[in-house]
């Protein structure tokens, strides 16, 4: 994807601005009356019916974005609470860039990648309010780092006080899971570290690199993608504690074991293996998503739960053998090489009392 990104063919419908004028010409999309210059950084949003929590975060990015060159784009997926009109009134930075149809995380955010123009591109989750001076460690890990390629921070539960994920580990079975969930916030690392993969709830990249690599895997939709864009990113993935957003988890995609929350994982655990894994380490991927799935269609016990599940493995199985010319055979050893252990991944289960 480059920027001036072409007009949606796939019927995802009409695409407007609602805070600033978007016209087609050339066959891209032009988006006029923002600031002058070129932005130091951009920082991307995804919004799908927002309005109980999309305020809060765009003032959190007010009052806590440190660096004064800095645009937001609030890309709106299909969003029929009006949500997506007058941000620039929570912050001035901010415009709205609107689709009628709900294209998901992963193209909302490689479409507000090409709209950007920032040196810098951050990703911020619409219900999440970042912490003051939350960008300033993100951009010193880039920019004093050139082999590091995604910089994040400790994603918080609403109170602050109790960490979700510092950072990602990827299971066997390529699901992804927070490091420390759950632990105290003065659990988290006191510098900054590597990690395996890092939260699209706030991720910061350079924005040449993210669409020189295609950005986020669009037909994943949502869930699964921040593994996939890590484990094909040349550089490091860094973790810094001192940059952090609290997060209220269930607006994009309903509670907990919703079924949209099954049938995107249980399909792109399958989907992400296909594309990075060796073929034994794919084997044990597909065994262990099974017994998970069996596990969690165990607990549920809902008619959409197995539906949702099933659907996802039908779909995900389906779509394996297209996938697999994706990586390399020494890309796919990297990979498995960024896997914990099945011990390590369960035992994390056990302590939080889903298994």
């Amino acid at each position: 994807m480059a920027p001036g990104r072409r007009a949606p063919t796939n019927g995802l419908g009409g695409v407007s601005c609602a805070t600033s004028k978007m016209e087609r010409a050339r066959g891209t999309w032009a988006i006029y009356g923002r600031m002058e210059g070129r932005p130091e950084l951009s920082v991307v949003l995804v919004n799908h019916n927002g309005a109980r929590c999309l305020p809060a975060t765009l003032d959190a990015l007010a009052h806590g974005t440190t660096e004064a060159s800095v645009e937001c784009l609030v890309v709106d997926s299909g969003s029929h609470d009006d949500s997506w009109r007058g941000v620039e009134h929570h912050w001035a930075a901010a415009r709205s860039l609107r689709i009628d149809e709900n294209i998901g995380f992963c193209t909302g955010c490689n479409t507000g990648a090409g709209a950007a123009r920032g040196r810098l591109l951050a990703f911020v989750n619409f219900d999440g309010c970042v912490e003051p001076g939350w960008d300033r460690p993100l951009r010193a890990l880039l920019d004093e780092n050139p082999e590091v390629s995604v910089a994040t921070g400790l994603l918080l539960r609403r109170d602050g006080a109790t960490i979700e994920a510092a950072g990602l580990e990827i299971a066997p079975n390529m699901a992804t899971y927070g490091r420390l969930e759950g632990a105290p916030r003065g659990s988290a690392p006191a510098a900054p570290l590597a990690v395996a993969a890092a939260s699209g709830a706030m991720m910061m990249v350079r924005r040449e690199e993210f669409l020189a690599l295609g950005g986020f895997y669009e037909p994943l939709f949502m869930f699964g993608e921040e593994a996939d864009y890590c484990l094909r990113a040349p550089g490091r993935i860094m973790l810094h504690p001192a940059s952090a957003i609290r997060h209220e988890m269930g607006h994009a995609a309903g509670p907990a074991r919703s079924p949209m929350r099954l049938y995107y994982p249980a399909r792109n655990r399958l989907v992400n293996a296909a594309r990075h894994l060796p073929p034994l380490a794919m084997m044990r991927a597909v065994a262990t998503a099974a017994a998970f799935d069996l596990i969690t269609i165990a607990t549920v016990r809902r008619l959409d739960a197995v539906g949702a599940v099933v659907r996802g493995w039908t779909e995900g199985l389906r779509a394996m053998p297209s996938e697999r010319p994706a990586r390399g055979s020494s890309e796919r050893r990297q990979a498995a090489r960024r896997l914990v252990t099945l011990r390590a991944a369960v035992a994390q289960q056990r302590r939080l009392g889903r298994l």
